[in-house]
C-alpha cells in the first residue's frame, strides 16, 4: 500500500525505487484483533541489524538473484569484513604444528589464505577454493568499495558476472586463470562436507595384530577391517586435533558426489595430519604418506604421528612411510620444534621421533608437485 505514506495502520510502502519499507508490526490481541505496532518500539527486542534507519535506506546495495528478484541489505564497510574474515580465519587454523586449509594456501599471503578459507565458509555448497582468490581480490580491491558482504558480492551482485565478461587474460592468478575459473564450471565443483554421522562412520581404530608385530585398522562404529587397497588406489585418511583417525576411501559415493576431498573430512576443519594410506588384507596397515593438496601437511606431522604410535604402544616401524624428497634428517634438525604447541607433544620428543623416522629402514622418500 505505498500510496498510504507510512499511516498509523500501514504495514508497509515502497519508495521511489520500488524498495519496500516496513513501517509497523502485526501483533494479534488476546481479545482477537490486530493491531500494528510501530517497528520503533521493538528496536530493544529484536537484532539491531532488522531496524534500518534513513541512511541506511540510502546505502543499501541492491541484490539481484538468478531469477532476477531483487533485495536489500544493509551497506558494510571493508574494515568490517576483513576483521570477520580474520575472527573466521582464527578458528580454521588450529594451533601451532597443526594443519589447516588457510596455512596450506599461504604462498600469495592474505588473499590466498582467505580464498581458501571461503571453501569451507562457502553458503552455497563449498565450491572449490581453487578460484576463490580471484574472485575475492576483485571483491577486496573494488574502488569504490561496493559495501557488500563478500558472498553477497559473488552471488548476487558484480561477482556474479564479473569472470563471465572479463577476459581469461587479465586473470590475477594464472595457475587457475583459464575457464575452470568461470562461473559455470566455479559453481558446479563443490566439496562434500562429511556430517556428524559420515564422520562417526569412517572413524578407525587400530590395534596391535596378534603378534604385536603388525597393526589392524578396523571402522569403530561396524568393527569391520579397513578393506585392502593398493599403491594407484589409495584410501585418505584424515587425523584430528583430538588423535581421532578417519579412513575414507576416495570414490566414496563418488557417482553422487565426485572424488572425495581431505577437507570433507572435518568440513574445513584444522587437522593434525591428512594424506593417503594403504592395507593389507584383515586391515592390517602397511603405508602411510602426506600427499594432501588442501591441507599440505609438514614434516611436523610426520613425527606427531610417528610420536603417537609409539605413545599407543605400537609398532611404529610395521609399515612404510612415505615422505616427501626434501624431508630428511637435516630437515628435523632445522624445524621449529619449540613453535609446536600441540597438547601432549613435546619438542624433545617431536625432535627424536623425527630424526628415527626419517633414518629408519622403513623410510621412503619421493618427489611431489608440492614438495613442502
Amino acid at each position: 500500500d505505498h500510496n498510504n505514506g507510512g499511516g498509523a495502520d500501514v504495514l508497509m510502502t515502497c519508495d521511489d525505487r520500488n524498495r519496500p519499507t516496513a513501517h509497523n508490526f502485526p501483533v494479534d490481541n488476546t481479545n482477537g484483533t490486530t493491531e500494528a505496532v510501530p517497528l520503533s518500539h521493538l528496536a530493544h527486542v529484536v537484532p539491531h541489524d532488522i531496524l534500518w534507519k534513513e541512511r541506511d535506506m540510502a546505502t543499501a546495495p541492491v541484490l539481484v538473484d538468478d531469477h532476477g528478484h531483487r533485495s536489500w541489505t544493509k551497506a558494510v564497510s571493508l574494515d568490517a569484513e576483513l576483521k570477520k574474515f580474520s575472527k573466521l580465519m582464527d578458528e580454521y587454523q588450529g594451533p601451532p604444528g597443526s594443519v589447516s586449509i588457510p596455512d596450506a594456501h599461504n604462498d600469495n599471503k592474505q588473499v590466498s589464505k582467505t580464498g581458501a578459507l571461503c571453501e569451507a565458509v562457502d553458503p552455497r555448497g563449498h565450491r572449490r577454493q581453487d578460484c576463490f582468490k580471484n574472485y575475492f581480490f576483485r571483491w577486496r580491491h573494488a574502488t569504490p568499495f561496493g559495501g557488500m558482504h563478500f558472498f553477497d558480492w559473488l552471488d548476487f551482485g558484480e561477482g556474479r558476472d564479473l569472470m563471465e565478461t572479463n577476459d581469461t587474460e587479465t586473470m590475477i592468478f594464472h595457475k587457475h586463470s583459464d575457464l575452470k575459473c568461470f562461473r559455470e564450471s566455479f559453481d558446479r565443483k563443490k566439496v562434500h562436507y562429511f556430517d556428524d554421522e559420515e564422520r562417526e562412520k569412517h572413524e578407525v581404530v587400530l590395534k596391535p595384530s596378534e603378534d604385536g608385530r603388525e597393526l589392524v585398522a578396523r571402522y569403530k562404529r561396524s568393527d569391520e577391517p579397513v578393506p585392502e587397497n593398493y599403491e594407484d588406489d589409495a584410501h585418505l585418511y584424515v587425523w584430528d586435533l583430538e588423535n581421532k583417525l578417519y579412513v575414507v576411501d576416495h570414490n566414496w559415493d563418488s557417482v553422487k558426489y565426485g572424488k572425495i576431498k581431505h577437507t570433507a573430512v572435518l568440513a574445513g576443519r584444522p587437522a593434525l595430519s591428512a594424506g593417503e594410506v594403504y592395507f593389507g588384507k584383515g586391515g592390517r596397515l602397511t603405508g602411510i604418506n602426506w600427499s594432501s593438496g588442501h591441507y599440505r601437511p609438514g614434516i611436523t606431522a610426520v613425527s606427531t604421528l610417528y610420536q603417537w604410535m609409539k605413545n599407543e604402544g605400537f609398532n611404529a616401524t610395521s609399515l612404510n612411510w612415505m615422505g616427501r624428497s626434501s624431508w630428511n634428517t637435516v630437515k628435523c634438525l632445522k624445524n621449529d620444534w619449540d613453535n609446536v604447541k600441540l597438547p601432549g607433544y613435546n619438542s624433545t620428543s617431536l625432535l627424536r621421533s623425527c630424526l628415527e623416522v626419517t633414518s629408519g629402514p622403513m623410510w621412503f622418500r619421493k618427489e611431489e608437485e608440492d614438495d613442502r
